[in-house]
């Protein structure tokens, strides 16, 4: 459990939430300004703003649990418990965002073209495939 605390220092979630969720916004805006009002470009626009939001919580959650951790060096293990579950809901933020942010990218190429759209869908998937086989290793690694 103390892998938790070490990760929580680490500020890795935080920053990647906070970088992800400035790409997000940025790529929302542009929609907003293409003027595009077609139902996907409403809702590539909608997904951004979620993963946005998603990403947001993940930052907060990992930014105020560090900031109330600052100078503590010793936790019980109910602590350790407590801190655990709190970031598996900001982890589960961030990786839900993650993904929409990759089905996002997807969805935006349907809006220069059906072939493009085709492409990009063909690529996320793929992506996306990726991922869950990696993440299952990860998550199989015994220590």
């Amino acid at each position: 459990m103390m892998n938790e605390i070490l990760e929580l220092r680490s500020g890795q979630v935080a920053y990647i939430s906070s970088l992800m969720a400035g790409f997000s916004l940025s790529i929302a805006v542009q929609i907003i300004r293409g003027k595009d009002q077609r139902l996907v470009a409403t809702v590539n626009y909608l997904l951004f703003i979620v993963t946005t939001l998603l990403f947001l919580i993940a930052l907060y959650i990992d930014v105020s649990i560090s900031l109330r951790l600052v100078g503590i060096e010793s936790f019980t293990e109910e602590a350790l418990d407590a801190i655990g579950r709190i970031r598996n809901f900001g982890t589960s933020a961030a990786t839900s965002a993650f993904l929409l942010f990759i089905l996002s990218i997807g969805l935006l190429g349907w809006l220069k073209s059906n072939r493009t759209g085709i492409i990009s869908t063909v690529i996320v998937a793929i992506t996306l495939a990726t991922i869950i086989v990696a993440r299952n290793m990860i998550v199989g690694l015994d220590f």
